[in-house]
């Protein structure tokens, strides 16, 4: 077989041979091309080679999640890149270097070398772009889709086209769209794999998970709460019922809650100074790139929360793409875990939907080059210009409740 992929490469003119003419082979650069085409008919690489690549990596998120990455045994090489020159990723890696453990850190600057920062990935992060800056409440999903979009499209079809059996985690907001973007392109190229495509759901959890123990008392590190539904602000559904404290009170949870979705929005306020909450995102989206990289090469592991495409939406409140705990094994996810919501939950799930469905849409459409429109459930059709949907609300008015 080798002998036959040999011949077809040869004769298809993808290897250049300057040096032909020698006899020894070794090292050389015609051998390095066989080795990865042949790599492309194996199953599993012969020799792993644990590499994380992040995309992004000279952003605040990117450089924060780096230094954690740097730090885990389970990871032999850390490729850092990025595409802005601004970005000084070759000083953030030379940086990072200097620690002291075992991980080899790498860094690509340009489009130009971005088959070799991708070359033999075993999991690829997506992160950076822009975010949501203050005031946060008058910065849409949809806008910001529009900024990050394409620089998340060139990641993702550099994905499929120079490592395409690497589990791809996105993390660039907002993640609903970008999500669905690369879904959508990666069907569209051939290399879809939904047991390895994950939307970073990491800080919703966590943030759920800390202020749920803050008010019981638990350890934190003893005790996981999910999120499901979206990533996005009006998407997020924390599963507090899955905290087993005894019942909490509606206007406790419903509090908790709106805390968990405008996070960012707090946090830009209190720092004061235009950022949002970096230190706290990197942190979780490490953790999550970690409990990846343990499960495809140690044993399954348990993530509180990702976006991905469900193997049956009947199970998971009929719903084909929706965040929800997973476990990572050798070949990416392995098993789904859809939690049972309690009334409340129930209700926030129901009125989340509806944001979730447009975001999907709407990163749908630009993947395949399809008109975008406004999801249906999201225009209002009341006779009255006085419902709750069509008229803004400032924060100290109520909201008109429909008889």
């Amino acid at each position: 077989m080798f002998q036959q992929i040999c011949k077809r490469l040869i004769r298809s003119g993808w290897i250049v041979t300057p040096n032909a003419k020698y006899k020894n082979y070794v090292m050389s650069d015609v051998l390095a091309q066989i080795e990865r085409e042949c790599e492309k008919f194996c199953a599993v690489p012969r020799v792993p080679p644990q590499k994380v690549t992040i995309m992004g990596a000279g952003s605040d998120i990117g450089r924060i999640t780096s230094l954690f990455l740097k730090q885990q045994k389970v990871i032999k090489t850390l490729t850092l890149y990025d595409d802005e020159p601004e970005a000084c990723v070759l000083g953030v890696a030379s940086d990072i270097a200097h620690i002291d453990t075992s991980t080899e850190v790498e860094a690509y600057q340009g489009h130009v070398h971005l088959k070799d920062a991708l070359h033999d990935s075993d999991v690829v992060l997506i992160c950076g772009g822009y975010y949501a800056m203050p005031p946060c409440c008058n910065v849409l999903d949809r806008d910001l889709f529009f900024k990050n979009m394409e620089r998340v499209r060139i990641a993702c079809i550099a994905c499929a086209r120079f490592s395409p059996h690497a589990v791809l985690a996105i993390q660039t907001p907002p993640v609903d769209c970008n999500f669905s973007l690369c879904m959508n392109t990666l069907k569209l190229i051939g290399v879809y794999d939904k047991r390895r495509l994950l939307g970073v759901n990491a800080i919703s959890s966590m943030r759920a998970n800390q202020l749920f123990c803050s008010l019981t008392g638990k350890d934190p590190s003893t005790s996981h709460m999910p999120v499901v539904c979206g990533t996005g602000r009006c998407t997020r559904v924390p599963v507090f019922s899955m905290g087993k404290a005894g019942n909490f009170p509606q206007t406790q949870v419903e509090c908790l809650t709106k805390l968990v979705r405008e996070a960012e929005e707090i946090i830009c306020k209190v720092k004061g100074d235009g950022q949002q909450g970096h230190l706290s995102v990197g942190f979780s989206t490490a953790r999550f790139v970690i409990n990846i990289m343990k499960g495809l090469f140690e044993k399954p592991t348990f993530i509180d929360s990702a976006l991905v495409e469900q193997e049956d939406p009947k199970k998971c409140y009929d719903m084909h793409i929706c965040a929800t705990p997973i476990t990572i094994g050798k070949g990416g996810i392995v098993q789904y875990a859809v939690p049972t919501l309690n009334e409340i939950e129930t209700r926030q799930l129901e009125k989340s939907k509806c944001d979730l469905e447009d975001m999907i849409n709407l990163g749908r459409c630009y993947a395949v080059g399809e008109e975008y429109y406004l999801h249906s459930c999201k225009i209002c059709t009341c006779p009255t210009p006085t419902c709750d949907i069509c008229t803004p609300k400032s924060d100290g008015q109520k909201r008109l409740k429909n008889k």
